[in-house]
């Protein structure tokens, strides 16, 4: 609909306050970029830019100038008498990037446009796609499923599911505040478990217990009005899961702990991924979560090992029970 390709049933579209609605894509100055790059094969890297130029009837002193600027940027000007088959995958997007500026594009709409990339050299090409959006101060739109790559990039995230938008917001306010059990598990890896309520406690804080005799835990992240012995579902990410041994001596240590939330927990396995340290935990009632630790991480636990668990009050969320958790919880 941004793009002119759809109508919308209702509502307008507008751009720098302008209503676009009935202008067709090509009078819109929207640049496209694709995750099949669809790039002219049998065009060289300087037709490919200059051809969308040519084709709007410009100038040739315009064109020349407006494809050398955009191979430029990109970086691409030495090859501008190569054909795009010398290029791996970055180096067809930088010609795609080039092609949709060359045009004179206020606006990219890219589709996946990362997604064609090995995942390391994706990492790498997304810095360099979000300083040249910048230096060229143009608007993106960029749809993706890649969540790491929507917090690396993104000045403001639009989550959607089913055609309606949940929640949008910085990568940080949606990170640190999400507004659903959706969000939570969309964005970043988080526990989910499940309980009621067992007291309203002042200033707004809530006492769950976690089912089946589980720990009963303090909730200060309230969001909504909740009531004695609603079920509730306590969401709290991997990172925030502090790890102690079971004698550890809280009373000598630096650190204030008022405001942690501790209880008991077994260790069942770990695993290195190389800059981070995975612990896979269980409670007495047979419920599982996780906690992630940098690689360098110097406790080791062994498999079967009590260990005392602490999370912050502030770094836990609380959310009414829905009618199926397990859709909630679903990334599609």
């Amino acid at each position: 609909m941004i793009a002119g390709l759809e109508e919308p049933t209702k509502g307008d579209v507008l751009i720098d306050g302008k209503n676009v609605k009935g202008i067709p894509p090509e009078n819109r100055d929207m640049g496209f970029i694709f995750q099949h790059f669809e790039i002219f094969e049998h065009l060289t890297v300087w037709e490919n830019v200059s051809f969308g130029l040519e084709m709007r009837g410009y100038e040739d002193d315009y064109i020349i100038k407006e494809v050398e600027k955009a191979l430029n940027t990109v970086g691409l000007l030495d090859y501008a008498d190569e054909y795009p088959n010398i290029f791996g995958n970055p180096g067809l997007q930088k010609l795609g990037i080039a092609r949709a500026i060359a045009t004179g594009a206020k606006i990219l709409i890219m589709d996946e446009p990362l997604g064609s990339l090995d995942p390391k050299v994706s990492k790498v090409f997304r810095h360099e796609l979000r300083n040249l959006i910048k230096d060229l101060g143009l608007t993106a739109i960029h749809v993706t499923h890649n969540q790491e790559e929507a917090m690396a990039i993104a000045d403001k995230i639009i989550i959607m599911r089913s055609g309606k938008i949940l929640q949008m917001g910085t990568p940080y306010e949606l990170y640190e505040n999400p507004n659903s059990i959706f969000v939570a598990n969309f964005l970043g890896e988080t526990n989910f478990l499940q309980g009621f309520v067992l007291k309203l406690l002042e200033n707004e804080k809530i006492n769950v217990w976690i089912r089946l005799g589980g720990p009963k835990i303090i909730c200060n992240n309230i969001r909504q009005q909740f009531n004695l012995d609603d079920n509730v579902v306590l969401a709290f990410r991997l990172e925030d899961v502090y790890l102690f041994p079971i004698d550890y001596n809280f009373e000598s240590s630096q650190y204030e702990w008022s405001k942690m939330q501790f209880f008991s927990a077994i260790m069942q396995t770990s695993r290195f991924i190389g800059s981070t340290k995975r612990f896979y935990l269980m409670l007495d009632n047979g419920d599982n979560f996780m906690s992630l630790k940098p690689g360098n991480f110097e406790e080791n636990f062994i498999p079967g090992e009590e260990l005392t668990i602490g999370i912050h009050m502030d770094d836990i969320y609380i959310f009414r029970t829905p009618e199926s958790l397990l859709n909630e919880l679903s990334l599609t």
